[in-house]
């Protein structure tokens, strides 16, 4: 990779499969905050699903690279796919730091995936290592652990996203901030994406045409158990 990348997105997730959702999540967060790149981390076994077992990283990183194949400023990482047991955030975050300690990292998160990082392992040094972006959605009131507001510093555990989202810092002490931002409402998931196709329906709006032809020619989610 460019090693005069300086601002860098990471977006994991199981991406199955990766969908609309995804795309443009990485592109708003980018062009919000100045990021020069958006890193797709997908997982080999999410901690916080454990009990789900995400179709084969093949056909998830196939459809990944289907996804982003036209899309330089986007891209895929391998490293929870190559450790290929249950991955945590803060040592992915860790060895990439390793790997490109000039690098400044902004994690982005969802708004239900930030209220629960009190659940992560070791996620107050998460904060210590990089940005965290959370997108939500206009006028949401986040109402948070109060063992994560403790961390953060926070007097109150209620947050409301009404304002303008890049001004919202959260968190300046630790030298790394966390901001809220808006994101545009999509109702699409990759479970959604599942039970569509297992029960016939069309899902060629959701996702990039490539992985709709994929998802057809290589007959996924048709008996998954979901």
């Amino acid at each position: 990779m460019n090693s005069e990348l300086k601002r860098v997105g990471l977006l994991g997730g199981t991406f199955d499969p990766v969908h609309n959702g995804h795309l443009s999540l990485a592109a708003e967060t980018m062009q919000l905050f100045d990021l020069q790149k958006v890193l797709f981390i997908p997982v080999s076994q999410s901690p916080h699903k454990i009990h789900y077992k995400p179709t084969s990283s093949k056909h998830r990183v196939a459809m990944l690279e289907l996804a982003l194949e036209q899309k330089t400023a986007l891209s895929i990482e391998l490293l929870e796919i190559e450790k290929g047991s249950v991955s945590y955030t803060i040592e992915t975050i860790s060895r990439l730091k390793e790997r490109y300690p000039d690098w400044e990292f902004f994690l982005i998160l969802g708004a239900d995936a930030f209220m629960v990082m009190d659940t992560w392992k070791s996620y107050a040094d998460i904060f210590k290592l990089c940005h965290v972006l959370v997108g939500t959605r206009p006028d949401v009131k986040l109402e948070l652990p109060v063992e994560l507001c403790q961390t953060l510093g926070l007097k109150k555990t209620r947050l409301e996203n009404n304002n303008d989202p890049l001004l919202i810092t959260l968190n300046p002490a630790t030298g790394k901030t966390i901001r809220l931002y808006h994101i545009p409402p999509q109702d699409i998931s990759s479970s959604g994406i599942r039970h569509r196709v297992q029960a016939g329906k069309e899902i060629k709006n959701l996702l990039p045409p490539a992985v709709d032809h994929y998802i057809i020619k290589n007959r996924l989610y048709r008996t998954e158990s979901l």
